[in-house]
């Protein structure tokens, strides 16, 4: 019985469902009284440098649902992502986020003739792993559906995020200050689904704290720093 229930998602692994990366951002919005960095900044598309990393490499070759260290684990495949490229999404949930929290006067994506000043970085890493879960598979099994199926189920999983030389220029090149690195990675038990589209999801969770923080960051560090 444990065989069978091991193959039950395995239908839904050959299937065209494209994910996202997106999450709300509706609960973001910054108190009227946050002053934003006074200019307009286009956000332009992140360079892709992930495969540059032998630990990504599981997610350009295999499906989303694999074995991984002698365990099925569901992992976000980039597969699935495609209607749009990892790095565009990236950078337009970045976006959006920024306008939320009134980070600048107004953030736009990769929009150049809008802005004097522009914002550029590398993305080296949005990678998630997360065990698969039997028990949501017998919950499937037995008919049940959404948060019936998976009422109470965690599994271990890991979550990677990573950006390097994120750069605010003027719209001349002049560089106005270099922020450097931002990385972070989840440990933690993490919800699932019967069809191992959880690390999709749960990648997006996170990536919506990893931007919350980053915005902290930029924020702080632009203090004192001189704009024209």
């Amino acid at each position: 019985m444990r065989k069978l229930l091991l193959f039950l998602p395995l239908f839904f692994i050959g299937c065209t469902i494209s994910q996202k990366i997106t999450y709300k951002t509706d609960d973001l919005a910054a108190d009227k009284s946050v002053t934003p960095i006074p200019v307009v900044v286009d956000v332009r598309i992140f360079t892709d440098n992930r495969d540059s990393f032998e630990a990504n490499s599981v997610l350009f070759s295999n499906p989303h649902q694999m074995r991984l260290d002698g365990k099925q684990m569901c992992i976000n495949s980039e597969k699935h992502y495609k209607k749009d490229t990892v790095v565009n999404q990236f950078s337009r949930i970045l976006v959006d986020h920024f306008n939320k929290a009134r980070l600048f006067e107004m953030s736009l994506y990769d929009q150049s003739r809008f802005s004097d000043y522009y914002m550029t970085g590398t993305l080296n890493s949005f990678y998630a792993q997360q065990e698969y879960s039997t028990g949501a598979a017998v919950g499937a099994s037995f008919g049940l559906v959404g948060a019936l199926a998976t009422s109470g189920i965690k599994t271990p999983g890991k979550i990677i995020i990573d950006v390097s030389d994120l750069k605010l220029f003027r719209k001349d090149g002049t560089l106005v200050k270099d922020f450097g690195s931002f990385y972070k990675e989840y440990v933690d038990e993490f919800k699932v689904d019967a069809y191992c589209w959880c690390a999709f999801w749960n990648a997006n969770l996170m990536l919506k704290d990893f931007n919350t923080f980053l915005i902290e960051k930029i924020r702080n560090d632009m203090e004192g720093v001189a704009l024209e």
